[in-house]
């Protein structure tokens, strides 16, 4: 479906009849040609229509009250450090006959404020103190899409997706947490349309950083005061792995080994600080935590971190020395990796600031029930991030299936993805075979190397996702599916697009959300820490103890390319590792290549590339080079080369849509 996109940040009120002409063709599936219809409005239209929200819903749902008290409770550092930043900003908003409003991160209204004609007419639509504005609840709106993209956004009367909401104008800014930066709730103007603003965008802005602003003052009054009273700790259980919490279970430090953790306990969870432990979340119910609380972790563990009578936070200790070393058993591992409350990210092993990004972005994507496409090079890992976003989802429970569109002839790719009945070609099974969609059914479906799918096959794929039925080849009988799609492609599927080789319809489809994953060379400072990774599970394997590297070794995997990624990368060293005979992997099992690439650079990492090169290489390398210097820490290669860090992150950008073209 082409359309002209606008990405303005601030609607336009002349284009209301143009927004209204293009809404109702949208819902008459015709082609969208006009212009003056803004991206960001365009994408959650798309959005609405992939989870069939109602145009003609008049009010948003309403929770209980029990439950508006519950989540005040929940929620109540938020709507504290909020109360004044809203109150200041209510007088000025009643004059303007407009509501502020604050919700939780689910869109739900859990304090609202304005003059009482405002109050009135919100009531009509249920813009209200419970009232659910989410997306999938009540289509566009600004605290909907705000919560959807994560973003500040406007939304102007017939920008709106549903008929009565058409009346009103808003604005929206996400707040987030300082430490985590996960999505706390989000602040909200609203009125009718005639008290439209472009200001109000900067309004909701500037509230949502005073907010943050507040928070992360009070949590670094609290930290000071937990950390204090922790230090003890942390040196009386030296030997084991620690973990500090505060009171909203987010991680405030950590020490020890969290590789060791996991081998000796099948510990999974996120030990990055800023990460949220639902298990140590102190303002839910104990029963709540109790359902929450992975089977491994061990009551006996956790330790409240009190001054005078008041808790301030817990810290869980899991025991490393004698007598703490016990592998877990299989059934224990199965929970640890299977419960939907554990870390679906433990087995993303690196500390780099750029896989932390990526990590992050995946985390706040993984809850919506959207389809993701994953952009990275062959063996970055892609599928370990399709299986974390699944564990992270709204079906963890349900089954994860994995096709590779590339390895498969058409035929077979057609008969693997929809099925077929008996007799429908030569050779087909008795009775039949249920193809990928259907076996994915309550789960998710990872289609990987999406963009080596054949074009004649494509229609097919989107009328399924279009329509979440399909039919088996041989039949006409149409078989419902619920099924989530992460894609992955190490192609540039809109240079894909504009050859003619990929639909660009599929496309848009496929990247309602996309997920870049870095390279191996963009985050050297992770191969340390995926090498030792690899040493404990191949000892494991092999049923020997983990084996020493000569320092040699690790020069050269720093200072070699690895076009293979992770995968290259653990290939090679397994085959060190079963080929070395003593306890000690020495250069000499170093494969040409790698040996190679340590002869050119004996001292370690290469310096910046000279000379007569085109720019753009000189510029590529001059990158990948600052960050293989900062060892993966953005911020540092930024200072390094005299940029800000938004603009590497352009850069790099730049540099792997060229490598995927290559």
């Amino acid at each position: 479906m082409p359309f002209s996109h606008c990405g303005t940040l601030i609607p336009r009120i002349g284009d209301e009849h143009v927004v209204a002409t293009a809404w109702e063709r949208f819902l008459q599936h015709q082609s969208v040609q006009v212009g003056g219809v803004r991206s960001v409005v365009l994408n959650s239209w798309q959005r609405c229509r992939s989870e069939a929200v109602n145009p003609e819903s008049r009010c948003a749902p309403s929770v209980a009250h029990e439950r508006v008290h519950q989540l005040l409770g929940e929620h109540r550092e938020l709507c504290d450090a909020a109360r004044p930043v809203l109150d200041g900003l209510r007088d000025i908003l009643r004059e303007c006959g407009s509501l502020i409003m604050l919700t939780d991160p689910g869109g739900t209204i859990l304090e609202l404020n304005g003059e009482s004609r405002a109050r009135s007419a919100g009531e009509g639509v249920n813009l209200a103190t419970g009232g659910c504005w989410n997306e999938e609840l009540i289509g566009t709106n600004a605290i909907g899409t705000a919560i959807a993209t994560g973003t500040p956004v406007q939304i102007h009367a017939s920008e709106h997706f549903c008929v009565d909401v058409k009346r009103w104008t808003c604005a929206a800014a996400p707040i987030l947490d300082p430490l985590g930066r996960n999505l706390l709730g989000v602040v909200d103007v609203s009125g009718v349309k005639e008290t439209f603003h472009g200001h109000s965008l900067a309004l909701v802005m500037a509230a949502a950083k005073q907010i943050e602003g507040e928070l992360a003052r009070r949590d670094g009054i609290l930290h000071a005061r937990l950390l204090a009273r922790a230090m003890d700790d942390f040196i009386r259980y030296g030997s084991d792995c620690l973990m500090l919490c505060d009171t909203r279970g987010r991680v405030v430090r950590t020490s020890g080994s969290v590789q060791a953790a996991r081998e000796h306990h099948g510990v999974r969870l996120p030990f990055e600080v800023g990460a949220q432990l639902v298990a140590l979340n102190l303002g839910l119910a104990e029963a709540d935590r109790q359902r929450a609380r992975p089977a491994w972790l061990q009551p006996e563990w956790l330790h409240p971190v009190k001054e005078g009578e008041t808790v301030l936070g817990t810290l869980l200790v899991i025991p490393l020395g004698a007598g703490g070393h016990r592998a877990p058993s299989s059934s224990a591992r199965a929970v640890a990796v299977g419960d939907g409350a554990t870390d679906a990210f433990a087995e993303i092993i690196g500390e780099s600031e750029v896989l932390q990004a990526s990590k992050a972005r995946a985390r706040r994507i993984a809850p919506l029930d959207l389809p993701v496409l994953l952009l990275g090079e062959t063996g970055a890992g892609k599928e370990l991030f399709a299986r974390a976003l699944h564990g992270a989802g709204g079906r963890p429970g349900g089954p994860f299936v994995a096709v590779n569109c590339g390895a498969l002839t058409r035929e077979l790719l057609a008969s693997e993805l929809f099925g077929y009945v008996e007799g429908a070609f030569t050779g087909a099974r008795r009775g039949g075979l249920a193809g990928k969609f259907e076996q994915a059914d309550g789960g998710t479906l990872f289609l990987d190397e999406v963009g080596e799918m054949p074009l004649d096959l494509q229609p097919h794929l989107l009328r399924v996702l279009q329509d979440g039925q399909v039919v088996r080849l041989g039949d006409v009988r149409q078989r419902k599916v619920a099924v989530r799609i992460v894609a992955a492609t190490n192609r540039d599927l809109l240079t894909e697009v504009e050859a003619g080789r990929f639909r660009e319809d599929l496309y848009h489809r496929l990247c309602a959300v996309s997920l870049s994953l870095p390279a191996l060379r963009e985050r050297p400072g992770d191969i340390d820490t995926i090498v030792e990774h690899l040493n404990r599970s191949l000892a494991a394997k092999y049923g020997c103890a983990p084996k020493a590297l000569n320092p040699a070794v690790r020069r050269a995997f720093q200072c070699y390319r690895w076009p293979g990624n992770i995968r290259e990368l653990r290939n090679v060293f397994e085959a060190m590792f079963a080929l070395s005979d003593g306890e000690r992997i020495d250069a000499a099992q170093l494969p040409t290549a790698i040996a190679r690439a340590l002869a050119e650079h004996p001292e370690g990492l290469p310096c910046a590339a000279v000379g007569t090169g085109r720019l753009e290489q000189v510029e590529h390398q001059a990158v990948v080079d600052a960050i293989a210097h900062a060892h993966g820490n953005m911020s540092l290669a930024a200072r390094t080369l005299g940029i800000s860090r938004s603009t590497l992150y352009v850069k790099l950008a730049a540099i792997r849509a060229r490598e995927a073209r290559h």
